[in-house]
Order: structure tokens, then sequence, then C-alpha cells
């Protein structure tokens, strides 16, 4: 066994791509925001990795589109299963549009190569001996489109009926025996314990970690049902040689990520079982929502442990969002589109306040308040900075070839020695080194944060600098000196240094957006891209490598052209 485990400790090359993935989607009902949290959470962290032009990334998502629920309802409808999951689909793609989510394929699992790979896996298990028939007796659920033990079970009261539930996700199961083929799940379970000892980061965070761990050290896991009998469900991927049964929805929907990846064909094959190449992503980090941690953290290890494949490298498990303290459902009526959310607010600050408010470990908070707040604060401090430096009375273009040229390497005498207001010059010389110093540590520090999914703190180290370059600002004031310039009130040599003042806090403010709107990218691709744009950063300048003070000392023409409107406009709040 400790071949099967060993694949998990593979070293993985620093060359080959971030291979990110969500979940495939339920195709049984319209997007909401947990759909386009997973998304986002995926995009952001892959964004992030080609921010370093020297690191590429590769992102998956797509549908999930067999099992009863889909034949229930293509059968209510009257239409065949095949046009309702064509028709469903292409709301979770035209979500990915509207929210900018860069994937690079939107994978369905109705997709010819995902079935052959879902059926040449099946068989590669069949010869392994770990699939075999059988009679199953057991509580189903068809919400979740799985057996639950009985340990899962109870009893609750709706409508004025007792029925029973699953634990985990609440929905009505009920008792069923049926004939289908089985996975020996039990034979992996020794295997997938001593794998998450050696490798507690392999699930994050580490409470999902310890939830894991203790189900599989206190309780046997039973072999699992991997298919339907076709009478009950057709609409599935055949059984090979057995056209009485279909694949059970999980064993299908689990390999996606592998056929995005061209396995079989992309993999090369030794005595320690299947290798990839350099140029093949795998091994993922997968983004999941808590509610089908079990399947991606007990099944599908298991899957690929059996197979002898590379585990993936990690799984990110988020929690849900909570509208007004509850989750969210149609019947409590408070679910959130995500599509109408964008519309009003505008696409990036919606990315900006998920991101913003992005807690793996706990249930996130949810109301229209709090985005119109966190929408209000990019308005107020990070467009405003740049409309402020934007403005007539000053000139980033001159600022930045002055500090080209050096003109700012004695800046702080002259700071000591013509400062309008003398009771702030200890302040302003210490505010300006910590921005500095900050502006040259953000990138290293966001980088920690991102890779690890910590989205809140990584934001809030970007909000730091952009706070400090405000408060700056505004402890300096530089309008004054621009009218002690502009009306005559000083020498000629004042007006020179006085000059050179307003242009270091102006510099300094352009850095503080430059850097800023360089390292935001990820999460507002578009907003930033104004930003740079007005800023006239060329876009090969745009990446980690140009995120110190003066890594880019060619940019700022026409930045304070009177033709520009704000990039961010504010609005009123619906609530």
């Amino acid at each position: 066994m400790k071949l099967r485990y060993s694949l998990l400790f593979k070293r993985y090359s620093s060359s080959k791509p971030l291979y990110i993935t969500t979940p495939i989607f339920y195709v049984n009902a319209a997007p909401h925001i947990g759909h386009l949290y997973s998304m986002l959470i995926a995009d952001t962290r892959s964004r992030w990795e080609r921010l370093n032009p020297s690191r590429s990334a590769y992102m998956l998502t797509g549908t999930d589109e067999h099992g009863l629920k889909i034949q229930n309802t293509a059968e209510k409808l009257g239409i065949e299963p095949k046009e309702l999951v064509d028709k469903v689909s292409t709301n979770f793609k035209s979500l990915a549009s509207q929210l900018n989510i860069k994937y690079d394929r939107f994978i369905r699992t109705t997709d010819l190569d995902h079935v052959e790979v879902a059926q040449h896996f099946w068989n590669l298990m069949m010869e392994k001996g770990y699939i075999y028939k059988g009679t199953h007796s057991g509580w189903y659920c068809i919400s979740d489109e799985t057996f639950y033990p009985e340990s899962s079970i109870e009893e609750v009261e709706k409508d004025g009926k007792i029925i029973k539930i699953s634990v985990e996700s609440r929905n009505e199961v009920v008792y069923e025996t049926e004939t289908n083929y089985f996975f020996k799940l039990s034979s992996f379970q020794k295997d997938l314990i001593e794998v998450l000892k050696q490798k507690p980061y392999f699930i994050k965070p580490n409470h999902r970690y310890k939830f894991i761990l203790n189900e599989l050290m206190t309780s046997e896991l039973p072999d699992l049902s991997v298919s339907r009998p076709s009478s009950r469900l057709k609409w599935g991927i055949e059984v090979p040689n057995d056209s009485s049964q279909k694949i059970y929805v999980w064993f299908d929907a689990l390999l996606n990520y592998l056929t995005a990846t061209g396995f079989p064909k992309r993999f090369k094959q030794d005595g320690t079982g299947f290798i990839t190449p350099e140029n093949n992503p795998w091994p993922a980090t997968h983004v999941i929502g808590k509610d089908i941690i079990r399947f991606h953290c007990i099944y599908w290890p298991i899957f690929l442990m059996a197979a002898e494949i590379e585990l993936p490298k990690q799984v990110i498990v988020h929690s849900h969002w909570l509208c007004e303290g509850f989750k969210m459902s149609k019947s409590l009526g408070n679910v959130v589109d995500p599509m109408e959310l964008s519309e009003y607010y505008g696409v990036d600050p919606v990315r900006f306040f998920l991101t913003e408010n992005s807690n793996i470990d706990d249930d996130c908070k949810f109301s229209e308040a709090l985005l119109q707040r966190s929408r209000d604060a990019l308005v107020g401090k990070y467009c405003n900075l740049l409309s402020r430096i934007g403005g007539k009375s000053f000139d980033i273009a001159q600022a930045v070839k002055q500090a080209n040229s050096g003109e700012f390497e004695k800046i702080d005498e002259l700071i000591n020695q013509y400062s309008l207001k003398k009771e702030n010059i200890d302040s302003v010389l210490q505010l300006s080194k910590e921005l500095q110093e900050n502006l040259n540590n953000s990138y290293q520090e966001m980088n920690e944060k991102f890779t690890n999914f910590d989205y809140i703190r990584a934001i809030q180290v970007w909000w730091k600098a952009i706070n400090q370059a405000n408060q700056l600002f505004q402890m300096a004031e530089p309008w004054l000196y621009v009218s002690a310039i502009r009306d005559s009130q000083v020498s000629e040599e004042t007006a020179h240094q006085y000059q050179l003042l307003v242009n270091y806090f102006v510099y300094l403010c352009s850095e503080t957006i430059r850097i800023m709107s360089i390292l935001i990218q990820p999460v507002m691709p578009h907003l930033s891209d104004q930003i740079l744009t007005r800023l006239n950063v060329i876009p090969e300048r745009r990446n980690c490598g140009f995120t110190k003070v003066g890594a880019d000392l060619d940019y700022g023409e026409d930045a304070n052209s009177t033709s520009y409107k704000p990039p961010l406009q504010k609005i009123k709040s619906r609530v």
C-alpha cells in the first residue's frame, strides 16, 4: 500500500502550471452567488499566478450534467435531458462571462472526451479488481445523488410529517434496495489516513482537515455504489459492457479534473503508475464548497490511489455565504442573483467585495449595505486618489521624469527647509518612508496571502498602502504650494523648490496607484486596466516585476488630461 500514498509526495517542478479547478456545477438550478464565489476564488488565484511572467496557470470550470435530478426535470418539462442541459449550462457560461472569470476550459460531463475518460477509468478499475457487482440497501438522497450511512441520518418534522434527512445536506432521504456496482472504498481507508497524517495541509482550512481525518479514524468506510440501474437512471454514461447500468454521477463527475488534462493519452505509465509530463498541469488544486467535502476529500483521492495517479496538491474547502444570518435558499427568498448584482453595482466592485470578505474558514456575511460600503471605499479612497493627483493642478508625467532624473535624492532636506506646515514635517517624513517600504514589500506580502487563499489579509495589505498614500497627500497638502507658486507669493528659487515638493508627493501617490493597480488586477481586472491605461503604463510593465518604487520610470504622459472621467462613479444604494 505504500506505493499508493507515496504518489502524493511527488516533487512538483516549478515549471508546471498552477492547475486550479472549481466544482463542476449541477445544472438543475440557476447560478447563485455560491457558484460565483467558487469561480472567483479560482479565477483570482489563477490570475495572481499569471502576474508573475515566469509562471503560468490553467483554470477549469464547468457543469455536471448527468443524474436523476436532470432526468426528472426534463421529464416534467417534456424535453430530452440533453436539450435541458444544453440550455442550462449556458447560464453558467454567461455568469463566468459577465463576471470576467477567465477560465481555460469550460468542461461539460456530456463532452465526448469526458465520456471516453469515464468509461476508460471504469475499465481500469475493473481490471484492477476494485469494482464488483452486488445488492445495496440504504438511505438514498435524490437531491445529493448519493447513499448515506445510518449514522448520517436524522428524523425531522416537515409540513406536519416526520421525514428522514441527511445530517450533512439537510435534504430528504428514502430507503432503497437495488443491484449495482460497488467500488472497494474500504480497501483504501488506512492508506488515506496515512496520506492525511503525513500531509495535514492537503485539506485547507485545518478544521476541515481534522473533520475528515476524524471521520476516517472513527467510522469504517462502506464500499461505494458507483452505478445505478438503467431502468431507474436513463440519463447517464453507460457502464462498459453492461447496458443495464449507468455510471453513478459522482464517479463520472469527479473524473472531469482528469479529462481536462488529457488523461490517459497525455500521461505516461511506469512501474509506479501514471506520471504526468512537465507540460501537463496535473496535479490540481481543487476549490470546492464545504457541502461536497466528502466526495473530494475521501472518494476522489481514493479513486486516484486505486489508479496509481498522483493525488491533487490541495483541496481548498470554502464556506457558504449567509444573507441576514441564514444560508441562501429559494424557500427563504434570500437567494442573491450575482448577474443582477453586478449589473447594478458593477462587475469589479462585486468581485472586490466577495474577495475582500473571502473567509474560507467560516461562513461569510452578505448584505447589499456591506457591498455598498465596500464600493464607496473604492470610489472614495482608491479612485479619488487618482482623481486628486490627476487634476489640472498637478503633472504626473513631470513628477515621474523628475524621479527618473534623480531630482528627489535630497527631498528630505527640502521638506525640512521648505515645508509650509512645520508641525507636520516629522510626520510627513515618517509616513513617506513607511509608504515606500510598504509599497516595496506589498507584492511579497500579498503573494504569501493569495497563494495560501487568505484573500482577506491580502486585501488588507493592499488597503494599507492606499490609505497611507491618501493620508500622506492630505498631510503634505501639495495644493498649498501650487497656490503659492500660482499667486507669485515666492521667489523663483523657492517656487522651483516648491514645485519639486509638489511633484514628489504626486510621484509617491502615483507610484502607489501604479503598484497597487498592478497588484489588484487579479481581483478587479477591468478597473485596474482603466487606471493603468490612464497612467499610460504599458502592458509589458503590469506584472510583479514592476511592483517596487521606481521600477517603472516611463509613464504618466497625458494622465492629467481633462478628458478623463472618474473610473468608478458613485451610485445610490438600493437598500
